[in-house]
């Protein structure tokens, strides 16, 4: 739902370059739309092109299996208010495969639109754009979770009054999540608060802390991923594929438990086998840590 709201909110002030590259020309008048029924219909968009041509478009952050009827439902509803046919699309902005068919075939109706996959379009032609909105949404399209147009994205960003700035970088931290790019736009826009305080925000304080504790967390995994290659060859001689492989996927805890088992162990095999702290009377040193802080908040003794 919140990727929904952002974008909306982003096609309130279209983004006109990227409209641009949907329709083939810049829209020269929005048109606003509003049926009130038992439930509110509101298409997401729609705008009227310099050779007259109305287009319709409808966002969409996942596969919806009704949005072929939500789109029949606007035809002829467009129709009689504008009095012409509309060219319908559904942009779509999920992370995974678009599963939309865009048309209805039964016997007696046939209905079709175009579904768009926003990562058919490059990054570069938003970037460019002077809408704040189109360098967003740039992020969505292809090559736009590069680290270089990320930067560009925010320095543009940085160039914003203050509140405009706060807001629109809370709109590319929620958008980041259909990319999986949160980490990348913390750390892109951490000189930004020598500008902002961006702790003062409650939804970039979540992404920021979320953040900062995912890096101690990888930082604790690479030093003891580390330190265990170390003390294997030290005692076993290079490893084989095989042991680097299960090391580098493997979480504190567990590599903690094969620390342990290398005291006593006598083959590569010993070591590197079901985690220590799912065998009986041993304990791994994250769970004995976990259980004293646990105490001590609790007020145990």
């Amino acid at each position: 739902m919140r990727y929904d709201t952002t974008l909306k909110e982003l096609f309130q002030a279209p983004p006109i370059r990227l409209l641009e590259l949907i329709a083939g020309a810049q829209p020269i008048e929005l048109l606003t739309v509003e049926y009130p029924a038992v439930k509110m219909r509101r298409p997401d968009l729609v705008f009227r092109l310099p050779n007259g041509e109305m287009r319709h478009i409808e966002l969409q952050s996942g596969n919806d299996h009704a949005m072929d009827w939500r789109m029949l439902e606007y035809y002829p509803l467009l129709y009689r208010q504008f009095g012409g046919e509309p060219v319908q699309q559904v942009l779509y902005v999920g992370p995974g495969r678009v599963r939309m068919k865009g048309e209805i075939r039964h016997r007696n109706l046939a209905f079709r639109y175009e579904v768009i996959d926003i990562r058919q379009y490059d990054a570069e032609p938003l970037l460019n754009s002077d809408s704040p909105a189109d360098n967003l949404l740039a992020l969505l399209c292809r090559n736009g979770t590069d680290r270089k147009a990320v930067r560009r994205i925010i320095s543009r960003l940085g160039k914003l009054p203050e509140k405009e700035r706060i807001d629109r970088l809370t709109q590319l931290l929620i958008l980041s999540g259909l990319r999986k790019a949160e980490s990348l736009i913390i750390e892109e826009a951490e000189p930004m608060s020598l500008q902002i305080n961006l702790m003062e925000n409650d939804v970039i304080r979540e992404f920021v802390l979320k953040h900062g504790r995912e890096r101690e967390e990888r930082g604790a995994r690479f030093g003891h991923a580390k330190m265990l290659r170390l003390q294997l060859e030290q005692r076993f001689g290079k490893l084989p594929k095989w042991a680097l492989k299960l090391i580098d996927g493997a979480d504190v805890e567990t590599l903690e438990d094969w620390g342990l088992k290398l005291l006593d162990a006598e083959r590569l095999e010993d070591v590197l086998s079901k985690p220590a702290r799912r065998e009986s009377g041993r304990r791994s040193l994250s769970a004995i840590k976990k259980r004293n802080g646990n105490k001590k908040r609790n007020g145990a003794k």
